[in-house]
């Protein structure tokens, strides 16, 4: 739980991190609206690498990054495997004959039991775990088809599912790094202020828009707080005993309940600290405020605009013209 990176600030002196958090904002909305026009993979490659560079130059280690794509690891690799055996579009690619013995059945039930077995000595390695003797059990009935055979079965690739597949994990990746990128360069308060400047327009026709943009700062700064607490309960409990990995279904869910109740009350009381907090400090849903920092335009912001639309365009051009 401890390396959730979104809502993290990370503090540098970046170009990135000098920008105005309106532009950032304003940019990342186009860039990614953009994405969603692209339905080439080598032009999301492309994009993907626009990512890469603005992450190398935002002075941010890279690991931050690679952590925030660990949280989807899983949904990444179902979602890929879904679309390649699944979608059966296009033009067959290969196929992969199968014989199920009763042989390999019993070595496939013997790599899963050692895979339990590990995930309690390797931890961090669940996922490479269950691969493994995931494509250990299938390598098996190719290269070793002996015993009584309990039924035959192939498994086709399509040339369009894997093209959609790779469109979508490079989708995704795309969208996680450019999320990333601008929690971790910019402030939960910066980000409140941006979303206020712009979102001022509104209040014209009486919409009241400092409400929305204090809760979006409020859930920005307390999504890594709320996290950490919760690592030092899953910590507490442990040193008491609880080990949540273990156990039957029931068993993990009473065991949850240790975690869930005092997060509740953590969580009831910040929220009250953090009323009376606003009280005192004189905060009145509404009202017009001030702010300590005056948001103002540079030439880096202008072209960063620039840059963002002529991208926008160019991707509208592909997917419509190309």
């Amino acid at each position: 739980m401890n390396s959730v990176v979104f809502g993290q600030y990370y503090h540098a002196n970046s170009w990135l991190h000098r920008l105005d958090p309106r532009c950032k904002l304003i940019s990342m909305f186009i860039l990614m609206i953009g994405v969603f026009f692209i339905r080439r993979l080598d032009i999301l490659v492309l994009l993907l690498g626009l990512a890469f560079i603005l992450i190398c130059t935002s002075k941010v280690p890279i690991i931050k990054y690679l952590k925030s794509i660990k949280m989807i690891s899983t949904l990444l690799i179902f979602t890929f495997l879904f679309q390649v055996l699944f979608n059966k579009s296009g033009n067959e690619l290969y196929t992969f004959n199968f014989t199920l013995t009763y042989i390999n059945l019993i070595v496939g039930v013997i790599l899963v039991l050692i895979v339990v077995f590990l995930r309690r000595l390797l931890p961090k390695l669940r996922i490479t775990q269950y691969l493994i003797a995931i494509i250990g059990a299938f390598a098996l009935q190719i290269w070793w088809p002996y015993g009584e055979v309990i039924t035959p079965y192939s498994i086709t690739i399509h040339d369009a599912s894997l093209m959609n597949s790779g469109i979508i994990l490079v989708r995704v990746l795309i969208l996680v790094s450019m999320s990333s990128c601008l929690t971790l360069c910019t402030k939960p308060t910066d980000i409140t202020l941006g979303l206020d400047k712009m979102f001022a327009p509104l209040k014209k026709i009486h919409i009241d828009t400092s409400i929305f943009t204090m809760m979006i700062s409020i859930a920005l700064r307390f999504i890594p707080t709320l996290i950490n607490e919760a690592y030092r309960i899953l910590r507490a409990q442990a040193s008491r005993g609880v080990e949540f990995s273990q156990g039957g279904f029931m068993k993990k869910i009473r065991q949850m309940v240790s975690l869930l109740v005092p997060m509740f009350v953590i969580a009831y009381k910040k929220a009250a600290d953090l009323a009376l907090a606003m009280e005192a400090r004189s905060y009145i849903p509404g009202h017009n405020r001030t702010s300590l920092y005056i948001l103002k335009y540079k030439l880096a912001d202008i072209f960063t605009y620039i840059f963002s639309l002529l991208l926008l365009a160019g991707m509208i051009v592909v997917r419509f013209v190309l």
